[in-house]
């Protein structure tokens, strides 16, 4: 069956009809192409009259095959459709496909010819496979798979999605400002409020029969792609973390869980180890409907606000959560069959997580509206991008960003503080993911030294109330018993520190270093700048006098075997935090022509003695060994460049009159750690080429340092005899040659 235009004409093939020139309408290749050597550019599309440019069209375009079914394929990762002269390219890629399509890290094997589209099977072999097995999945009228990945999509198939159409948060300044004060005025006059026309937002909400319309390439290329990135069951699980301040092991990864139990649950058969599209299709009909779905932020009861993404209800933000994790657990019981390592699981997890929770960001944006869960998955999303790319990559900078744009368009930064407030799960939860953003995103600035996102001058939000993870699920009178226990500052009474309490801190200073950034690379007058530099020091240490004692760091943890690893890990990395505010107010003073009485270099010297814990106890420190490069990054190198400026300069002799710990020698042994640290991070990481420059530099310092004190030294056998190295250990008393006489003879000897 030919295509028809709109005047009941053939429609010409898209080769010929460029050219101009008269199409003979064969299928599947019309005989001009065939004369013309061009087979693979021959394709039939169906011909709308057009008003605007190709690459603005809203609707994407389907070619036919001599079945008559539609040939579709997905964009190249990374591409965007701008002219018909790509769009050309990417069918001619489609029809010229090769056996092998490389999926999210694993190979797939098509067994059928890039033209034999009605029936295809391809093999993926995958340590996420159960028994190490391959599977096989049938693909009915649809191309081979490719690799889609976020961003990669085809304008046409993005064009006015849910999200473009809705207005999200307007402020004081916003064109509807003045109409909500006239509506306010007109509804007090005349005691009723519905006399403004209510929208619809009908375009937000998807008619169930479009759905399938809607999931055409390269959005069912996508949906497949997430769909096979599924675990199968009993093969990967979250291993839930106990007692631990970060939010990452609260609610959330209990509800990932539960999402991934939800989803075994109802399509378990489904995503065993042989998977077929068609099957694959019908979970991705089901989550899409669902995420056209409304979601109800301001829902007070835990579990109905959980309930409208697990359950009945899961939607493709669900699965964002699952993928959200890079840290899944696999089982140990598939060990016995052949093919299946766990190692290598957890490693193509990682890539596969990282790939899959951006795509279901993308299907979520295309299917619904800006929601909270959304936002959690982007801020997740930044997270995992830091630590792929590096803290300072454009990739990493631009998901910090985007999570920015999408919590300020929710209204984040300007939550109620109302008496009346009463918290919930979800607008907890939203105070939390605000904070949070911040605490990053000020790091983030820090790190690279470029302009701030975010300001406290418009985060209006308040601090997220000191209340267990336990009592926001609970809800209820148990959750009004909690919120009841709180002190009159909202920190919890009973001692303890739970992720709230450890995000009110973090959030606490970095509202103080936001202030420090707006004058370190902002417009400040030297006078002003000198006053508000030493007003935020006095602020800064008032807060932090505030903050419960659970949050102190105590270096006698370290001597418990069975301290919580998770709580020393919390309380050090705030402690950094804190004395990094100290650092950058005291450099900021010296920069603005401040004397300087030692104070930085105190507060250098503890950052890297903190920030050398982490290498020190390496071992104990395992899980967080993604967190490193950062840490040894953001704390200890500045730190580190203050030391080396001492040793080249130096300002005391002998002993510190404020610290007698800190000495020359201690100075020197300190930067020799820290070159150790960096010189250890793995040259693969992507913080590598920074940690190898920076212990270049102190490498060079030292040698300078070194060198310099041995050439203005003359020894003589006298003083050496005097210094004892005879050092009354057995290992050293084996090696002779320290002592003198025996290098005297040696020398002679040569």
């Amino acid at each position: 069956m030919s295509l028809r235009r709109p005047n009941g004409r053939p429609v010409a093939c898209d080769n010929c009809r460029s050219r101009k020139v008269a199409c003979d309408h064969r299928q599947p290749v019309c005989k001009r192409c065939i004369d013309r050597g061009q087979e693979a550019e021959c394709v039939y599309t169906s011909s709308v009259p057009r008003k605007r440019p190709l690459s603005n069209q809203a609707t994407s375009r389907a070619a036919v095959n001599q079945h008559g079914a539609p040939r579709t394929a997905g964009p190249s990762p990374g591409h965007r459709l701008g002219s018909a002269e790509d769009d050309r390219a990417l069918r001619r890629a489609e029809f010229r496909q090769h056996a092998h399509v490389d999926i999210h890290g694993s190979r797939a094997n098509v067994s059928s010819s890039p033209l034999e589209t009605h029936h295809r099977v391809y093999s993926i072999e995958s340590p996420l496979d159960p028994n190490g097995r391959r599977r096989q999945s049938t693909n009915h009228d649809l191309a081979p798979s490719v690799t889609t990945t976020p961003g990669g999509h085809l304008p046409s198939d993005r064009a006015s999605t849910p999200l473009d159409q809705t207005s999200g948060y307007l402020g004081f300044t916003s064109y509807s400002s003045v109409f909500e004060e006239t509506e306010n005025s007109l509804s007090m006059l005349q005691g009723f409020h519905a006399w403004l026309p209510q929208g619809t937002n009908t375009r937000l909400r998807q008619n169930p029969d479009q759905i399938p319309r809607y999931l055409c390439s390269p959005t069912k290329e996508m949906c497949l792609v997430v769909l096979r990135g599924i675990p199968s069951p009993n093969i990967g699980h979250f291993e839930i973390v106990k007692d631990s301040p970060f939010f990452r092991d609260g609610w959330l990864r209990v509800t990932a869980q539960r999402v991934l139990a939800d989803l075994h649950e109802r399509f378990g058969s489904y995503l065993g180890s042989c998977r077929v599209d068609s099957q694959l299709e019908d979970i991705a009909l089901f989550l899409s409907d669902n995420t056209t779905k409304p979601f109800h932020e301001s829902e007070p009861d835990p579990e109905k606000w959980i309930g409208q993404f697990t359950g009945p209800n899961l939607r493709w933000e669900s699965l964002g959560l699952i993928f959200s994790y890079g840290e899944l657990t696999f089982s140990d019981t598939n060990k016995p069959y052949d093919g299946f390592d766990s190692k290598l699981a957890k490693k193509e997890w990682l890539e596969i997580s990282r790939v899959c929770l951006g795509l279901c960001m993308d299907l979520s944006r295309r299917f619904a509206s800006a929601n909270s869960l959304l936002a959690q998955l982007s801020q997740r999303r930044s997270t995992l991008e830091s630590i792929h790319a590096g803290d300072a990559s454009y990739s990493t900078w631009r998901s910090g960003a985007e999570s920015v744009a999408l919590a300020t368009f929710l209204g984040m930064h300007a939550e109620s503080n109302s008496p009346s407030y009463e918290p919930s799960l979800a607008s907890e939860s939203r105070r939390r993911l605000f904070a949070q953003m911040f605490v990053g995103e000020k790091h983030a600035v820090l790190f690279t030294g470029r302009p701030p996102r975010l300001s406290h001058r418009y985060a209006f939000t308040p601090l997220p109330l000191d209340l267990r993870d336990e009592d926001l699920l609970k809800g209820g009178e148990a959750l009004r018993e909690a919120v009841k226990s709180l002190d009159e500052n909202g920190w919890n009474t009973s001692g303890k520190m739970y992720s709230a309490t450890f995000t009110r801190a973090r959030y606490i200073i970095a509202l103080i270093q936001d202030e420090l950034v707006e004058i370190g690379i902002g417009k400040a007058r030297q006078k002003v700048a000198g006053a508000l530099l030493r007003d935020l020091k006095d602020r800064h240490v008032e807060a932090v006098k505030e903050f419960p004692a659970s949050l102190a760091y105590d270096p006698a943890d370290f001597a418990d075997p069975d301290s919580n690893v998770n709580m020393i890990f919390a309380r050090i990395l705030l402690q950094l935090e804190q004395l990094q505010n100290l650092f950058l107010v005291e450099r900021m003073l010296s920069k603005h022509g401040e004397v300087d009485e030692g104070g930085i270099l105190l507060i250098a010297f503890k950052l890297v003695s903190l920030t050398l814990l982490f290498w020190t106890h390496k071992d104990r420190f395992a899980p967080f060994r993604n967190d490193f490069e950062w840490l040894v990054m953001a704390f200890a190198t500045p730190s580190g460049g203050i030391l080396c400026m001492e040793l080249l300069n130096p300002t005391f002799k002998g002993s510190h009159p404020k610290n007698p710990s800190i000495t020359r020698s201690n100075i020197i042994q300190h930067l020799s750690l820290l070159i150790g640290f960096l010189e250890w991070i793995d040259p693969s990481r992507p913080n590598s080429d920074l940690c190898a420059t920076a212990s270049a530099v102190m490498r060079r310092v030292l040698d300078h340092v070194l060198n310099a004190a041995n050439e203005n030294m003359s020894w003589r056998p006298e003083a050496m005899e005097d210094m004892q190295l005879d050092l009354s250990l057995e290992l050293f008393d084996t090696f002779d040659w320290m002592k003198h006489d025996v290098m005297t003879s040696q020398v002679m000897e040569n």
